[in-house]
């Protein structure tokens, strides 16, 4: 794929001299096939569809990324024990004989404390009221047996902001066309049917090494699929309005925050053991 666009241009510290950048190469959405292994284990194939365009823009000060699992708290206290006990076995063998028996045991040890129909009789009194009755009245509460268990994954985002300011008037034409291009990639096709068509989705990859193309930078995070979720310019980052005296009053400088978020999450099996970060 061709490098399409690029700041600062050549002339300007970029091109075949520059050392570092980000690179967003833009496909077109050709949606994501879903397979069942053998294991009956669901496995999403994210298609991309034909390059539509690439953008080189310089690497931002700030680089970081955060990877995070959906782990909440869990409890299971002796009622609920139970009823999961007895509910188990019915639905693992359906025959209910054998979870009562371990039930009416587990009752049989609590009853010599007494403990068992006070647990059971304000669980559910507690349950219809909607209130803490043990804690209030005795001050003690049933052990919940408390626990963090996995969720579930999680989908990963990611901020850049560039400041541009162009230094003549080719590189003013480049910019506002930077700006046109996530603009228009991100927003949704639309078409002659009821349906709408699933906006452009973005490769990004920090870039090391000179020329157009560069290698995969060694040391920084390697980033999947993304969607363009947010797009926000501000056209008098100064604080004031200037403009060069152009025919086309382009302004003296632009800032563009770009928010992406990935379409697929991260698994183990995405890393290997070598000396590269990874995702």
């Amino acid at each position: 794929m061709a490098l399409d666009l690029r700041y600062p241009l050549a002339e300007h510290g970029a091109g075949k001299n520059a050392k570092d950048f980000i690179l967003f190469s833009i496909f077109e959405y050709d949606g994501g096939a879903v397979n069942i292994n053998t294991n009956f284990a669901l496995q999403t194939n994210r298609k991309k569809g034909s390059a539509i365009t690439t953008i080189a823009l310089p690497i931002q000060s700030t680089i970081q990324d955060s990877n995070t699992c959906d782990w909440k708290e869990d409890s299971l206290d002796f009622v609920k024990a139970a009823a999961a006990d007895f509910g188990l076995e019915v639905t693992q063998t359906g025959q209910a004989k054998q979870s009562v028996g371990s039930i009416a045991k587990a009752a049989q040890t609590a009853a010599g404390t007494g403990a068992l129909g006070k647990a059971v009789s304000t669980s559910l009194i507690e349950g219809a009221l909607g209130a803490n009755l043990r804690s209030r009245f005795s001050g003690e509460v049933m052990n919940p047996n408390i626990e963090l268990l996995f969720n579930g994954p999680t989908l990963r985002t990611f901020t850049f902001g560039f400041f541009m300011s162009a230094r003549d008037e080719d590189e003013a034409t480049k910019i506002k066309q930077i700006i046109n291009a996530f603009k228009r990639n991100m927003a949704p096709k639309s078409s002659q049917s009821l349906f709408l068509k699933t906006p452009n989705i973005f490769q990004i990859e920090y870039k090391s090494g000179t020329g157009n193309k560069g290698s995969l930078h060694q040391s920084l995070n390697k980033i999947k699929t993304c969607a363009l979720q947010s797009c926000n310019v501000t056209y008098t980052p100064g604080g004031t309005y200037s403009t060069f005296d152009d025919d086309a009053k382009t302004m003296t400088a632009y800032k563009l925050d770009l928010q992406f978020g990935e379409l697929d999450p991260i698994y183990d099996s995405d890393y290997s053991d070598g000396h590269l970060i990874g995702f």
